[in-house]
């Protein structure tokens, strides 16, 4: 039944139906509670204390979990997330289950609750809300351009399988750029998980000794050839001089035609300024050794603050989306597209 038809019901039957759902979730709830002790246990420890000792990003983490919980939820398919948690050593995918499973199975099963795993629409997200339709933005810049590029490059790659997603029996080559222990656990993970990456090649970069821009050509990477850059939730976490250079260094590496899709978040969300939410978020992280050090100045005109930065950096912008455009909130987020100058 859809939320329309649901709106449509007299109320004494919406109550009934209601009354049915939260029935039904409450002893599959009570049968979960053991298994989610357990299950907390062993995430956290995971989550915390083994990705610590690997030297693994925390927000990377998070990120992976996301497209976990989309794919049982039923927004975004995304087996092959799966399996790679199923294989991760920074990750319980029985954790994850204990945790969500009774939510999950009571949703497939009556709808309740009828928001948890629900995007919002385009235009109507907040701080809370982004994260799902942030992937799907970049699920569409990809679908967009895969076909015309002949390179894709992922800087910061981390732990998103993307470039597996769609990249797959494409005529492309695929560069992806990270930490020397991010990649080599992710290439562990991916093997003992049996998922075919052999197409693409990983890039270890230090980037407090090495020039990123120099390992990727070093690996292959053709400065004449039309190229797709996916720069998503990285500078949120960088100097702002650093975004500032890395962007540089793209629009150099860039022949016509070639596009850089980036996200920026406001100046305030980066400071904790924008919502309480957010603010316990960013503890979180920071916690974790990932404080926010950048963000741009969006409180006037975000778009024309987005624009000037990137050009700055010799880049044109090209798209723009604002998150929580048809809100009546301050903007704290964007996705946008961008060409060389």
């Amino acid at each position: 039944m859809t939320d329309k038809n649901k709106e449509q019901l007299p109320g004494i039957l919406r109550f009934f139906i209601k009354l049915f759902q939260i029935i039904l979730y409450i002893p599959i709830q009570i049968i979960f509670i053991p298994i989610a002790i357990v299950g907390i246990i062993i995430a956290v420890y995971k989550e915390t204390g083994r990705s610590k000792k690997l030297g693994v990003s925390f927000s990377a983490i998070k990120a992976l979990q996301y497209r976990w919980m989309m794919h049982y939820f039923n927004t975004r398919p995304d087996p092959l997330s799966v399996e790679f948690v199923k294989n991760f050593p920074c990750e319980s995918h029985f954790g994850m289950w204990s945790v969500m499973g009774a939510l999950i199975i009571s949703q497939r099963l009556s709808g309740f609750p009828e928001k948890l795993g629900k995007l919002v629409e385009p235009g109507e997200e907040t701080g809370d809300t982004t994260a799902g339709i942030r992937v799907l933005t970049f699920d569409r810049i990809m679908e967009k351009y895969i076909d015309e590029m002949e390179q894709i490059v992922l800087p910061g790659a981390g732990f998103d399988l993307i470039a597996l997603k769609y990249t797959q029996d494409k005529e492309v080559k695929v560069f992806e750029l990270d930490q020397a222990n991010t990649l080599n656990i992710k290439v562990e993970t991916l093997k003992k998980a049996y998922i075919a990456h052999d197409w693409i090649t990983y890039i270890p970069v230090d980037y407090e000794t090495e020039s990123w821009s120099d390992k990727l050509l070093e690996a292959g990477f053709d400065k004449t050839k039309k190229t797709l850059f996916l720069w998503q939730s990285v500078s949120l976490y960088l100097e702002a001089e650093i975004v500032r250079e890395a962007l540089k260094d793209m629009a150099d590496l860039c022949v016509d035609g070639s596009v850089i899709a980036q996200d920026f978040y406001s100046k305030a969300f980066a400071e904790g300024k924008y919502s309480k939410e957010s603010k316990n978020f960013l503890s979180i992280i920071e916690k974790m050794g990932e404080p926010a050090k950048f963000g741009l100045d969006m409180s006037d005109d975000p778009k024309a603050a987005v624009e000037s930065f990137l050009e700055e950096c010799g880049l044109q912008m090209t798209e723009y989306i604002q998150f929580g455009e048809k809100l009546d909130i301050e903007p704290f987020y964007c996705v946008v597209e961008a060409e060389k100058l």
